[in-house]
Order: C-alpha cells, then sequence, then structure tokens
C-alpha cells in the first residue's frame, strides 16, 4: 500500500466528476450579487412612502376652519335647548382628568359639577357659562383664529363632531414642540 497521493485524472469530465481541478483553464468567477443593493432600496423607497403618507394623513385629519363652521351652524339649527353633557378634560402631560357634569336647560346651563362637586357662581364671577356645548364651540373658535395668526406656533388640532346635530364629540389641540396640550371627550344627551 502506497501512501503516495492519487494523481489528477488526464480527462477533465472525470476531473470534475471526481471534484479534483484538472488544471485547466482558469477557476470560474463567482457571480455578483445584487439582491442586498436593492434590498436596501427598497427599504429607502418605503421609508420615504410611509413617511409621506403619515404627513398627508396627519394634514387631512386637522381641523379646518370650515369644518368648525359647519359644525356650529348645524349645532344652532339642530342642537338641543335641554341636555345633559359629561365631559372630560385633561391639561398637557398630567394624569389628572378633569370630569364635568353639565345641566342646559332652555339653552342656559343650570349646573355643573366639576369631579363629583358643583362649581357656584359668585357676583364677580359665573363659571357656568364656560360649559356649555356652545363654548365649547366658541373656544375652539378662538383657537383656530389664535392658531391661525403669522406669529403662532405651531398646532395640531383634531375634532369629531356629531353629523346629526354637530354636537363636538373629541377635541385635541396640542402646541409642536412643547406640553401644551388640551383633550376634551364629550358625550352628550338630550332631555325632553
Amino acid at each position: 500500500m502506497s501512501n503516495a497521493p492519487n494523481p489528477p485524472p488526464a480527462d477533465p469530465t472525470t476531473a470534475i466528476q471526481a471534484g479534483v481541478n484538472a488544471g485547466s483553464g482558469p477557476a470560474p468567477t463567482p457571480q455578483n450579487n445584487y439582491a442586498w443593493i436593492w434590498f436596501f432600496v427598497f427599504i429607502v423607497v418605503a421609508s420615504v412612502g410611509v413617511t409621506g403618507f403619515m404627513i398627508w394623513f396627519n394634514l387631512s385629519i386637522q381641523l379646518k376652519p370650515d369644518q368648525l363652521e359647519t359644525a356650529w351652524e348645524l349645532w344652532k339649527e339642530n342642537g338641543p335647548k335641554n341636555y345633559n353633557m359629561v365631559y372630560t378634560k385633561r391639561i398637557n402631560d398630567d394624569r389628572k382628568v378633569f370630569a364635568y357634569g353639565v345641566k342646559v336647560r332652555n339653552g342656559q346651563v343650570v349646573e355643573v359639577k366639576q369631579d363629583k362637586e358643583f362649581l357656584e357662581k359668585t357676583k364677580e364671577h359665573n363659571p357656568l357659562i364656560y360649559h356649555s356645548m356652545d363654548s365649547l364651540l366658541r373656544d375652539a373658535a378662538r383657537f383656530l383664529e389664535m392658531d391661525a395668526r403669522p406669529e403662532a406656533k405651531k398646532v395640531y388640532v383634531t375634532a369629531i363632531f356629531d353629523d346629526k346635530n354637530g354636537a363636538m364629540l373629541r377635541y385635541v389641540r396640542r402646541v409642536m414642540g412643547g406640553t401644551e396640550r388640551v383633550e376634551l371627550h364629550i358625550e352628550l344627551k338630550a332631555v325632553e
């Protein structure tokens, strides 16, 4: 038995089948694989597309003055004169949420509870006037006017209104670049 290695076969076909380089010709060059480049091109294009969609979507849900005006007109025409309203108000990033219960009769606020305590009017101040649906709509309109000024900071404002009577159901106003934020959730029930 000899320890000498087997010499390579003379026939290149036999050499390829045996897995031995026959020594004839250069080794094949590996093909370049550009799949990784296309993967990253896809990631960049998809990121730009999703970012563009999110910007468009956020701008489309912003409250516009004509939307508020339409809702307010609908409220004036179809809003009940007698209603009970419960709403919550969260200010800034505070964990505390203020809860209000409001009774309106014949278009006038007759009772307001803030966190289960009645708000009382005094000779100098009547806090009841700030808690009707008309007042909430008026406040939203005032903020839209203030936010439209050239020197005003950029804001993000959205609102949802009832399709039948124009009542505000949800309102969010956030000043960009800071913590100033107001969020209202409103439930309104007409009373006969």
